[in-house]
């Protein structure tokens, strides 16, 4: 564990120097959210206000979101990808004393932390002057919470680490990064609330993996859930997890048998 947390020191000091790099993209972040409110503030406020949402918890979910992208949303693919598997750096990482996983895993550790503070700042300062953030909260439904934040991490680095070493079979990586955005975007709840999609595809988007990522932990954090709940989705968190490790551990041994010094 020592050696996993010289490497997290390490990429410490690599994130503290580009700050103004995390910056830049938690402002991509911000930004979205501020449209979003904004879409939704025009909506809320029209002739059919308050029959689907509130004003103040579409306030409270954006906000709350846009601390969630920041940190937990992992963002460690397009490099599994480009430059380990088709630029060839991977071989480096094959004869170091720490497995591959476990170095990727704290080397984006940092930024998550770096570009989440800077969304928890946001997130009180607007809840200060505005006063419009609801979060209804329990001392008993901590420990869940937390839980649940901590999962939803290890979650979505799983499956960005799964969708970054399908690159081992694919020659034109790009086409598949792309897919994989939209598919994120419109399951995870960053476009719109999942409860709010059309019943057709509603069950489906709750149910699979990505929802557990950002959606489940935004809504915990608010107070939506029950404790029942909250330790049901933490379960089904880790269900995903070793569902997506056995998965990446699969592919990782096959992909290894595709893979060559040179790259891809």
């Amino acid at each position: 564990m020592k050696k996993f947390f010289t490497i997290f020191l390490l990429y410490a000091q690599h994130a503290l120097e580009y700050k103004a790099r995390s910056f830049v993209w938690f402002f991509v972040i911000l930004i979205d959210v501020g449209v979003y409110l904004l879409y939704w503030r025009g909506v809320l406020l029209g002739p059919q206000a308050g029959a689907i949402w509130t004003l103040p918890k579409a306030i409270s979910y954006y906000l709350l979101l846009l601390v969630a992208g920041t940190f937990l949303q992992v963002h460690i693919e397009e490099e599994v990808a480009f430059e380990d598997i088709q630029y060839g750096r991977l071989s480096q990482y094959l004869l170091r004393p720490f497995s591959y996983l476990g170095f990727k895993f704290f080397q984006e550790l940092p930024w998550r932390i770096m570009q989440g503070g800077f969304g928890l700042i946001t997130l009180v300062g607007i809840s200060v002057l505005t006063r419009r953030v609801e979060v209804t909260f329990h001392p008993e439904m901590v420990l869940p919470v937390i839980s649940i934040i901590l999962s939803a991490f290890i979650l979505c680095f799983f499956y960005k680490m799964i969708v970054g070493i399908i690159a081992f079979w694919t020659i034109d990586y790009s086409g598949l990064q792309n897919i994989q955005a939209i598919i994120y975007i419109l399951f995870s709840g960053i476009l719109i609330p999942l409860h709010l999609l059309p019943e057709a595809i509603r069950g489906f988007a709750l149910a699979q993996p990505i929802a557990y990522t950002l959606y489940y932990p935004v809504l915990a954090v608010q107070g939506v859930f029950s404790q029942e709940v909250l330790w049901r989705v933490l379960g089904t968190q880790w269900m995903w997890i070793a569902l997506l490790y056995g998965l990446y551990r699969i592919m990782w041994i096959r992909g290894l048998r595709q893979f060559t010094a040179v790259g891809q």
